[in-house]
């Protein structure tokens, strides 16, 4: 059979509102896969290429010759079949991994650099925002990969040059798995070979077996500081310990990355305040490094432009105007790779901020 796999900045996105490249590692699995059992498969930007004709998918190249395709696949929803667990990890040579369309994703320290996935669905699962809840309702199967398979997928980035994995699991697998995958990344050495980062929930943890096992970047969902919100939303945390567990984060020599979401319809603009005000005391204490702030919708919907949010979220980011915010970004400084993130995240955040405020 003929396998289409056409890329655009959705294919990876929990969220639709912030459309970005982020390398669709679920796909490159099964493109991988599918490739593996002597399918033809093919792989790139053919969005704009691509017409349906009497139920044939047809494919134009740039020379009008024309391929028609059994199937197109395109999104995570197109995966139920697959038994993600059992899922070989990418091709990321013919997947193209070190484009730099990928390597542009904002939370890389290191390059060239790449995404994983040990598994397909949050092991919390409840978040009412969150596409993974969305699936998991739908009847798709959680799947998680053996810690041996993601030791031999990183064995196989070190090999193709990676300096760096970001895991994006929904929330990176914790207890046995998490303990297990730290006791070999220690002894075996590969924590000095290669940078890891994933997806957190604001959990007590040992972060410190985390950092020794190579883990820096640590994507955390903190969401509201308002425990009214955090339950109407099912994220499944008490907001009273989100500060010691960032802060025990931090401690460990991880670089936590706070997420928030503004203009919940239910919240007062002072509840919103608490949450910017949360963000910006977790900042300028340096127990997380960077933060973004995004606009609560749920699955499958974009906010609407003129939306209230897009006034508030600059005011997430006013953090860097404090003294003690630039007091802990120059104290973290422990590499020249710190720099470069650093310079790179402060044009991020002015393109973000003046990005809202034109849309007011």
């Amino acid at each position: 059979m003929r396998y289409l796999f056409p890329l655009n900045q959705a294919n990876q996105q929990r969220q639709l509102e912030k459309l970005t490249w982020v390398y669709p590692v679920q796909l490159a699995m099964v493109a991988t896969k599918l490739m593996n059992d002597g399918h033809e498969v093919k792989w790139g930007l053919y969005s704009k290429s691509i017409y349906y004709d009497q139920g044939r998918v047809v494919l134009r190249d740039f020379y009008g010759k024309e391929t028609i395709f059994d199937r197109v696949i395109d999104n995570d929803y197109q995966l139920k079949e697959f038994d993600f667990a059992s899922l070989p990890y990418p091709d990321r040579v013919f997947t193209d991994a070190k484009n730099k369309r990928w390597q542009r994703y904002g939370n890389y320290r290191r390059h060239p650099a790449t995404h994983s996935m040990v598994s397909n669905l949050c092991w919390y699962g409840r978040c009412v925002f969150c596409q993974d809840t969305e699936r998991l309702k739908a009847g798709e199967k959680r799947g998680v990969r053996s810690v041996q398979s993601f030791i031999d997928e990183i064995d196989n980035c070190i090999s193709l040059g990676f300096k760096e994995i970001f895991d994006d699991s929904g929330t990176f697998p914790v207890g046995k798995w998490l303990e297990e995958f730290c006791s070999i990344m220690i002894k075996s050495g590969r924590n000095k070979k290669i940078l890891l980062g994933c997806n957190m929930k604001p959990v007590k943890l040992d972060y410190k077996m985390m950092a020794a096992a190579g883990f820096k970047f640590m994507l955390v969902g903190i969401e509201s500081a308002n425990q009214r919100t955090v339950d109407i939303i099912d994220k499944g945390q008490r907001s009273e310990d989100v500060i010691p567990i960032m802060k025990s984060m931090s401690d460990a020599g991880l670089a936590p990355h706070g997420t928030f979401m503004s203009s919940y319809g239910w919240e007062t603009e002072e509840e919103e305040q608490n949450t910017i005000n949360l963000c910006h005391y977790l900042l300028k204490k340096g127990y997380i490094k960077t933060a973004q702030a995004s606009i609560y919708s749920p699955p499958h919907t974009s906010p609407a432009s003129n939306s209230i949010g897009h006034k508030r979220i600059p005011r997430y980011y006013d953090a860097y105007k404090s003294p003690s915010f630039w007091y802990h970004k120059i104290k973290d400084i422990r590499c020249i790779e710190d720099v470069t993130y650093l310079m790179r995240g402060a044009r991020l955040v002015a393109e973000e901020k003046w990005r809202k405020m034109w849309k007011r």
